[in-house]
């Protein structure tokens, strides 16, 4: 089985990197049009995006593992390359500055499942970039926060 690995450094506290991360309300401004599911291990999840004309595209998968400001792993029930995770650790530098580590792996050895395995690389990488861009832009995302 293979994996893609990449390390990125964000100047935020830890806390704040986790709950951009994890809190589904704040997921919508980042990373997909429509989220579901709240982190709990065992949960289900699901991802949507509008994709206009294609029409929506809609991801769905498990919560496997959650340590509070330290390690998400999420496992897909639906992807086409089989059985793939994603492992999302957080560690903290400073007080504001923080690493975050996205592993997502499970892709077959095979040739066929590179074109998945590259863009799994491509597409995370591009979207911690607007995870840095909604960071600087919103430094009090809360309000999106519903509270229960």
């Amino acid at each position: 089985m293979r994996e893609t690995r990449s390390t990125f450094e964000f100047n935020e506290p830890i806390e704040r990197l986790w709950s951009a991360i994890t809190v589904y309300e704040v997921l919508t401004h980042w990373l997909a049009d429509e989220v579901r599911g709240r982190p709990k291990e065992g949960g289900e999840f699901s991802w949507t995006w509008k994709l206009g004309l294609e029409g929506d595209f809609t991801t769905k998968g498990i919560y496997k593992k959650i340590v509070s400001g330290k390690e998400l792993v999420m496992e897909w029930k639906d992807h086409p390359a089989g059985d793939i995770f994603l492992q999302l650790l957080f560690e903290s530098v400073s007080d504001n500055k923080s690493k975050l580590t996205i592993v997502n792996g499970g892709y077959p050895s095979s040739d066929a499942f590179n074109i998945w395995l590259d863009g799994a690389k491509e597409g995370w990488d591009g979207q911690v970039e607007k995870l840095v861009t909604f960071l600087a832009e919103k430094p009090d995302f809360t309000k999106f926060i519903k509270k229960t």
